[in-house]
């Protein structure tokens, strides 16, 4: 909150939703709400992120939306760039990075941007955070509710409907990366298995629309499948069942996948899974 109360931007709302918590947030939130004429505060049930960002949506005023998640910060400067940004390009989203990477700035169709989501190998990413929509591209369109991988399911359906996004690797949000809760650093979950039901949905709208891009999908699609057998067989509770769904998934994606953009070492893992999940399982349970 510090760091969004520093913007050098002028003309901004601040929505803060106390989503339910137990703790001491929702004093902290009617403070800052005391304190800055711009903040307004909405206390509401546990919905979760999605349910938040949602309840976020339909209450802002503004012509233009911005999200942030509570355990991260941004540069002062965060919203005066997304906001220069958007009016240099005539862009409908604009966005900026949170680390080093590959680049992927300028100004892109929405083709070209859903691609780098796909292949995951820019800082151009899916993530709802660190970009700056149009609020207009919401109309039809909200993040799924009782879901995980929320960003995935509809931040390519944003980028559909937008005219051009532009991208820029300047680095002015911080992410947290040592937040133990988030999918990608918490132990195995069944509810992780929810990313291959949304991977179905980006699938079936990638044939429709950009069905050139559906293999940077599959890639994609075998990457998490891989990633999350390993959580699972290094967990300390078994999920032999959603082992072998794991193990189906792997299988049937990973000759495509030994020719992606993805590292050598995901890859061996892959195969191996692949040829002899009891092998793969007891060497990612050491």
């Amino acid at each position: 909150m510090e760091s969004l109360t520093a913007q050098t931007y002028p003309n901004f709302e601040i929505i803060l939703i106390d989503d339910g918590s137990p703790d001491n947030c929702p004093a902290i939130c009617d403070e800052f709400e005391k304190h800055h004429d711009n903040i307004r505060v909405i206390h509401q049930q546990n919905k979760g992120i999605s349910g938040t960002r949602n309840t976020g949506i339909d209450a802002a005023n503004g012509e233009l939306i911005t999200f942030v998640d509570s355990d991260d910060s941004v540069h002062p400067e965060l919203l005066e760039r997304l906001y220069q940004l958007m009016e240099e390009s005539g862009a409908d989203i604009s966005s900026v990075s949170a680390c080093k990477g590959k680049t992927a700035a300028g100004r892109l169709t929405s083709g070209q941007a859903i691609k780098c989501l796909l292949k995951e190998n820019t800082t151009l990413n899916t993530s709802a955070w660190g970009k700056l929509f149009k609020k207009e591209l919401f109309a039809q369109l909200r993040f799924p509710e009782d879901s995980l991988f929320e960003d995935y399911a509809l931040i390519p359906l944003l980028i559909d409907k937008a005219n051009y996004i532009v991208h820029s690797d300047e680095i002015l949000y911080n992410y947290r990366m040592d937040n133990l809760s988030s999918i990608t650093k918490s132990a195995f979950n069944p509810a992780h298995m929810q990313y291959f039901t949304v991977s179905e949905g980006i699938n079936l709208f990638l044939e429709e629309k950009y069905p050139e891009l559906r293999r940077y999908a599959g890639y994609r699609n075998t990457r998490y499948a891989v990633s999350f057998f390993k959580k699972a067989a290094g967990s300390p509770q078994r999920y032999p069942e959603n082992e072998r769904r794991l193990t189906r998934y792997v299988r049937a994606g990973i000759f495509p996948y030994l020719f992606s953009q993805y590292k050598l070492t995901s890859k061996a893992y892959g195969l191996l899974i692949a040829v002899c999940p009891p092998l793969a399982r007891r060497l990612f349970a050491r």
